[in-house]
């Protein structure tokens, strides 16, 4: 799996470096100018428990008196997400994108397959960064700021 992400990486000109190398454990760390904002990605590959973490991680945290909005937020967002979820750090702010996937030797992923997953989450997060940015610096409420990012997904609910 690792010589498939990297290759995947390496195929579509993503600049990325190891921040751990071990045997149970690979991260790769590359970063993302999105429509929206920018963020850095996280992948996390597990060889031996046959797991891959997708983070995408901003650039900012979220302060300490917003973070109980925020989590009402991205409990709203993660309701219909599909694929992958938003998670917050309560003690420091940290906020992220986490998508994952398995394989294993009946279930391998393809370079193309790696793609989709890593793409998805980046169009989620980038889809989503403006009612977080709304929510957490505009006093946007989290019903709202969803409503707002939902009728963009199905315009036809307006």
């Amino acid at each position: 799996m690792i010589n498939t992400i990297e290759s995947a990486l390496r195929d579509k000109d993503i600049k990325y470096h190891f921040i751990v190398e071990k045997p149970h454990q690979v991260v790769l760390k590359c970063g993302f100018s999105l429509k929206n904002g920018k963020c850095e990605t996280i992948i996390d590959i597990r060889p031996e428990e046959q797991k891959v973490f997708i983070y995408d991680v901003l650039p900012v945290n979220i302060p300490e008196n917003r973070r109980g909005i925020m989590a009402e937020f991205l409990t709203r967002a993660n309701y219909n997400l599909q694929i992958g979820n938003f998670e917050m750090d309560f003690e420091d702010g940290d906020l992220r994108y986490k998508s994952s996937f398995i394989y294993d030797e009946y279930l391998e992923v393809s370079e193309i397959t790696f793609i989709r997953h890593l793409l998805t989450s980046l169009y989620t997060l980038d889809h989503y960064l403006p009612g977080i940015m709304a929510v957490c610096y505009g006093g946007v409420t989290p019903k709202d700021a969803i409503d707002a990012i939902e009728k963009c997904y199905n315009p036809s609910n307006n």
